[in-house]
């Protein structure tokens, strides 16, 4: 047995009511505190980004294909619908979906009140998965060639602004030349916790689009392309070391590594299209502030690990510390029975690493404890309207995890060698001498 970690157990497991023992307490307190709290701020960061961009990605698709425009403005342009990327999808390898889609702005009216509404046409190519999980009164449009144009699916905002349910009628206004009046029944109302989106848009058959703007059923407003999983998969290590490190590299390079996978994609795909005519709008060009936001959040993430790492590091560097000088008149024995200052300095560490690994043992479990009563019992609610979910959400990962742990033990044991030099500078005869 290694003669070092022999002396480190009759150590640490019989230590006597003293004071190097409460501090040792409160340095294996700060080491858990530390490791739940990183835990926890990566859980619910991930969960955060992950749960938003499934919500923006399900109502807007990752990728739009338009008509070529100067603005982000909806206008009324339209596209040759059965274009070769759209009927033969091996030309987006990309691509898990295509579907056809079409705008037009209206004015939403019952007998008592107004809404301005943006239509969003939809056709028998419609993903309708994502609305489906978050409908929660009625249905979704029908799909009756004949039933399905006087069906409108509107958002729990606006059914409640208006004072309108499931099955009530309604109508819209339509400005252009003239204004046209088209009747609606509301077939079913979603909401998606995305206030932008809830409060502007409405979901109607495509066809009354097409009519309104006198195309043909061949024409449509444009392309909303959904891509693969495995082609946003974005490195959150990598936007780490740019956050730390970005400065250091060239500015070309570091653009090229700070690209989202989606915004490359987009840009490939633009390259490859044969019509000249259509352009590749990503859904970060087209609502940049909620990307923003959650961009803001690996700062805030980065921050709280940064902090607690050296919270638990400084603490156990501080207990070390205390406890050499504790043991100086041991120390001093030692030395005189001929025990180097190398095997003396290992054994403290090794007695660090000991508090450092129940503290990570302990921290685990508290921290992934406290994120598994959060994910299955939804304690923690957060305001809707402010955060675009009503509850924290958690997204454990089990690489980060490791990493976080890996990463704590690490910096602590790197740190408490500056402390362990201490014990080459402890005279055996002073120590001795004065114990």
């Amino acid at each position: 047995m290694n003669f070092e970690f022999f002396l480190v157990r009759k150590i640490a497991f019989h230590t006597r009511n003293t004071f190097s023992s409460f501090i040792i307490r409160i340095a294996l307190a700060a080491v858990v505190l530390s490791v739940s709290t990183m835990i926890i701020a990566t859980s619910l960061v991930n969960g955060f980004q992950t749960e938003i961009r499934n919500k923006v990605f399900g109502f807007w698709a990752h990728l739009n294909i338009v008509p070529f425009s100067l603005t982000k403005s909806m206008g009324q342009d339209a596209v040759y619908k059965y274009q070769d990327f759209y009927t033969d999808n091996k030309l987006i390898p990309e691509a898990r979906h295509i579907q056809a889609t079409a705008m037009k702005g209206g004015l939403l009216k019952t007998k008592e009140d107004f809404e301005g509404i943006v239509m969003k046409g939809v056709g028998e190519d419609f993903d309708w998965s994502f609305f489906k999980a978050y409908l929660k009164k009625g249905s979704i449009i029908s799909a009756d060639s004949t039933k399905s144009q006087r069906d409108i699916l509107i958002s729990t905002t606006t059914a409640n602004r208006l004072k309108i349910g499931v099955g009530d009628k309604v109508v819209v206004n339509f400005m252009d030349k003239s204004i046209r009046t088209r009747p609606f029944k509301v077939c079913g109302i979603y909401e998606t916790g995305l206030d932008e989106f809830d409060k502007q848009y409405a979901i109607v058959d495509i066809r009354l689009i097409q009519d309104l703007n006198g195309w043909g059923r061949d024409s449509v407003g444009g392309f909303e392309v959904f891509l693969k999983e495995q082609n946003l998969f974005k490195d959150r290590s990598k936007a780490y070391f740019l956050t730390l490190f970005g400065g250091l590299l060239d500015k070309a390079e570091f653009e090229k590594m700070k690209e989202d996978p989606i915004d490359r994609i987009g840009k490939d795909i633009y390259f490859r299209l044969p019509n000249n005519e259509l352009d590749v709008q990503t859904i970060k060009y087209l609502n940049p502030g909620i990307f923003d936001w959650l961009e803001l959040q690996t700062m805030n993430e980065l921050i709280i690990l940064t902090l607690m790492i050296l919270v638990a590091a400084i603490n156990m560097m501080t207990a070390l510390l205390i406890l050499i000088l504790e043991r100086t008149n041991m120390i001093g024995i030692m030395k005189a029975l001929g025990m180097s200052d190398e095997s003396l300095r290992k054994m403290f560490l090794y007695y660090a690493a000991l508090i450092v690994g129940g503290g990570l043992v302990l921290g685990n479990v508290v921290g992934i404890g406290l994120c598994l009563i959060q994910k299955y019992l939804h304690v923690v609610k957060l305001p809707q309207e402010s955060y675009y979910i009503s509850e924290a959400p958690i997204a454990l990962n089990l690489q980060w995890i490791v990493g976080l742990n890996v990463l704590t033990l690490a910096i602590c044991l790197l740190l408490l060698l500056l402390p362990a030099r201490f014990v080459s500078k402890i005279s055996p005869v002073k120590a001795i001498r004065f114990s």
